[in-house]
């Protein structure tokens, strides 16, 4: 295995909420979060594992059951406390060389009110390349995920993520079906010009370098 969706660095808010409820949080300290992130992602990557952060800018102020795999989440935090909080661990995983970060399906008003982050040219191209800087892989979550059931089909989501600024969307239905709708839409999107070939050849350079450095 040279590649592992992980760590994830949401800042849980209250005991038994969305993160809190499955372990998959280091703590409500953002401090915390931030150097666990850190030391995960340096250890894993040291080993050859490429680790991915995720979910940006932060899953953490989910409630209990808000689940963006099922149905639609919004997270109605200021941008404020998004950046200086739930973003704060992003921000030692891209000085940690972090291989890949995932964004969230979930809706952030305050950064985006139209789309979920991981659609939003705003909160990617923006805010994650923009102000923190990171030059990394983006790659989607779920591609299939209930929260995106407004976006189309599965090739309809890849193209709208690739568009946003992600390099990579993950079809993870476990139907080959699924792969091949994506590949196929995006294809044509890139021949008839609904995405930006620029776009696509410096994505694909992301890949590239990513793959050629794992063991």
């Amino acid at each position: 295995m040279n590649g592992n969706l992980a760590p994830v660095l949401g800042v849980h808010r209250a005991p038994g909420d969305f993160l809190d409820a499955f372990g998959r949080s280091y703590s409500s300290d953002p401090a915390v979060v931030a150097a666990a992130a850190g030391a995960f992602i340096g250890a894993q990557q040291a080993d050859g594992v490429a680790a991915t952060a995720k979910h940006f800018p932060g899953l953490g102020a989910a409630p209990a059951g808000a689940n963006t795999d099922e149905e639609p989440v919004t997270i109605p935090l200021d941008s404020g406390t998004l950046r200086n909080v739930d973003e704060a661990p992003y921000r030692a995983a891209i000085a940690a060389g972090v291989d890949m970060i995932m964004p969230s399906w979930a809706v952030y008003p305050a950064l985006d009110s139209g789309v979920p982050a991981g659609l939003s040219s705003a909160i990617l191209r923006g805010d994650l390349r923009g102000n923190l800087g990171y030059q990394g892989v983006i790659i989607s979550d779920a591609i299939e995920a209930g929260a995106l059931a407004a976006f189309g089909d599965a090739g309809d989501r890849s193209v709208a993520a690739l568009a946003a600024g992600q390099d990579l969307a993950l079809c993870s239905a476990r139907d080959a079906g699924q792969g091949a709708q994506a590949t196929g839409d995006l294809a044509a999107a890139i021949t008839g010009g609904r995405l930006n070939l620029g776009d696509v050849l410096a994505s694909t350079e992301r890949v590239l370098e990513l793959r050629l450095s794992l063991r």
